[in-house]
């Protein structure tokens, strides 16, 4: 038993022969963490000090000093008191260190006065607490600085305040990507939010089922690139402020929200507990570069932003300084042939729907032949370019990127086009096309689970154009197929893909929030549309017409 009480005794004093607090100070300190040994004339650098305490039950005061080498001086701040001892600066400071177990840590801004020579510096850092006292002198080099900006006068002998040419916004560009390249969707200055009046409606219509309104609101509407000069190679952090100013009264407007945490408080997830209102905010770091960019996101509250132009406030602050900047920014929704398109394709599954009864005569009229040739042709259709394209469009987009439709397209126009008119000239009734679409479509959906209400759609498109555009044309009606006739036809057929192609897209855009340049829309229209559709509906009349000799044969 005694031997028990005798380790609880060590144990005890070991635990507070180890209990205590750490001192770690650097200068300069460098925030990407990198190197730091020498401060440039003019600069402003910071002192890092951390405090680490362990195995202390209560919590302790600690009282901190920092002595500055001669021709040295703080910025001022509210959390330490500046003074002075033989000749040096002095800063000083009172800390509460957390019990049992914390760190308390801060940064001192630090700037080196004129005409000082070059050399070696040293600074001294000093904490003290009940019982214990903690010392660090850090040594760094001093290298003068020769920059015309400080040591330039203007001709009225007035001095130049070097504070305000430590650090400058040279320029604001936007709208970027997230890497900080131009984003060529939109002019300069233009950045274009997406509409949430009809969120739910959306998401239902491509299967995402309820709005996750903390994922819209927490995505960047776009970014912006800030193009900081810093000639002085400071070291501090920044704090950044964008507002939406508006042109006439100069007030600022709403529009613009920082991200913040998604709980009960702040609902939807969107500036709920970072104190920001009508501004997106961030911190940005200047590392000591002369030159540095910084990509930042700008998000939107798409419940109080208005279309309109803009300007875009920039406001750049720390230490006391603060930076502005303006930039010309206009706010733009893209959204009106969007719900075109969807009401359009709307009125085409009505008409569908309205027909649809129609589609048990057609099963008559062509017989079972007919109908099984359909079944073999839609399979056909699904086995030579619903199955490919969706295989190998992902690696296609690998390396063609937003081109590689353009060769997928090959399968999905020109063959799949060369399969319905070769059906159409085999049989000749109206219905056989709607019912080749119908088998392809429920075969896509039973093999990739494709079941959603936007495919639905797009069938319905595709079905009721080219349906009414042979209707109108006389084709059903027309006794003799002749050569000049099917060349109407077939360029009939790539007009109605192209007027599927225009639609489809546009329903795209509104539904999964995508955005095609005007002339990478004409071009699929164009080529995918036009072009590849009326070369296969060609191919699919002669194909059509040789085994309309077989089967009579």
């Amino acid at each position: 038993m005694r031997i028990l009480y005798i380790l609880l005794v060590l144990l005890c004093l070991a635990q507070q022969a180890f209990a205590g607090v750490k001192l770690e100070a650097v200068y300069p300190y460098n925030l990407d963490k990198s190197a730091a040994h020498v401060v440039h004339g003019g600069s402003t650098m910071p002192l890092f000090i951390n405090i680490t305490g362990f195995d202390v039950p209560h919590e302790q005061p600690a009282h901190l000093r920092v002595i500055l080498p001669e021709g040295f001086k703080a910025l001022a701040n509210d959390k330490w008191r500046l003074g002075s001892a033989d000749g040096r600066q002095t800063a000083e400071a009172d800390w509460v260190l957390p019990a049992d177990f914390g760190q308390s840590f801060d940064l001192l801004y630090i700037q080196p006065q004129t005409d000082l020579e070059r050399g070696s510096k040293q600074l001294l850092v000093e904490v003290s607490g009940e019982g214990w006292h903690e010392r660090k002198e850090l040594s760094f080099g001093y290298e003068p600085a020769a920059a015309a900006a400080v040591a330039a006068e203007p001709t009225q002998g007035k001095k130049l305040d070097r504070s305000k040419f430590n650090w400058y916004i040279q320029s604001v560009t936007l709208p970027v990507d997230n890497l900080g390249n131009k984003d060529d969707r939109a002019a300069e200055g233009v950045v274009f939010i997406r509409d949430t009046t009809l969120e739910g409606f959306r998401n239902r219509m491509t299967g995402d089922g309820a709005t996750n309104w903390s994922a819209v609101f927490n995505h960047p509407a776009t970014f912006l690139v800030l193009d900081m000069r810093n000639p002085q190679r400071d070291v501090r952090l920044l704090k950044f402020k964008a507002e939406l100013i508006d042109k006439k009264t100069g007030k600022v407007m709403p529009g613009l929200c920082t991200a913040g945490k998604n709980n009960e408080d702040s609902e939807h997830g969107w500036a709920g507990d970072t104190g920001s209102v009508n501004e997106t905010t961030a911190l940005i770091s200047l590392d000591g570069k002369k030159t540095q960019a910084f990509i930042i996101p700008l998000y939107v509250d798409y419940f109080t932003v208005l279309e309109g132009d803009y300007s875009l406030r920039v406001t750049v602050s720390g230490n006391g300084q603060e930076k502005v900047q303006e930039v010309p920014l206009t706010i733009a929704k893209k959204h009106n042939l969007g719900l075109l398109a969807v009401g359009f394709s709307f009125i085409c599954l009505l008409a569908v729907l309205a027909f649809s009864y129609k589609l048990k005569g057609c099963i008559y009229r062509i017989g079972a032949r007919g109908a099984i040739t359909v079944a073999l042709f839609a399979a056909l259709a699904f086995g030579g370019i619903t199955l490919p394209t969706t295989l190998i469009g992902d690696l296609l987009h690998v390396f063609l990127g937003p081109f590689s439709g353009l060769v997928t397209g090959i399968l999905s126009g020109m063959l799949l086009y060369l399969l319905v008119v070769a059906l159409l000239v085999l049989f000749r009734a109206p219905g056989v096309l709607t019912l080749m679409y119908f088998v392809k479509y429920m075969l896509a959906g039973l093999m990739f689970g494709h079941f959603t209400p936007l495919g639905l759609l797009s069938m319905c498109v595709n079905v009721a154009i080219l349906e009414a555009l042979l209707y109108l044309s006389g084709f059903y009606r027309r006794q003799e197929l002749g050569k000049g006739y099917m060349l109407f036809i077939c360029l009939l057929m790539g007009v109605g893909d192209a007027l599927v192609t225009f639609v489809n897209m546009e329903q795209m855009m509104f539904f999964y929030r995508l955005y095609y340049a005007d002339w990478y829309l004409a071009l699929y229209m164009l080529v995918n549309g036009l072009l590849y559709s009326s070369i296969g509906a060609w191919l699919g009349a002669k194909t059509g017409s040789k085994l309309q000799q077989v089967m009579g044969e």
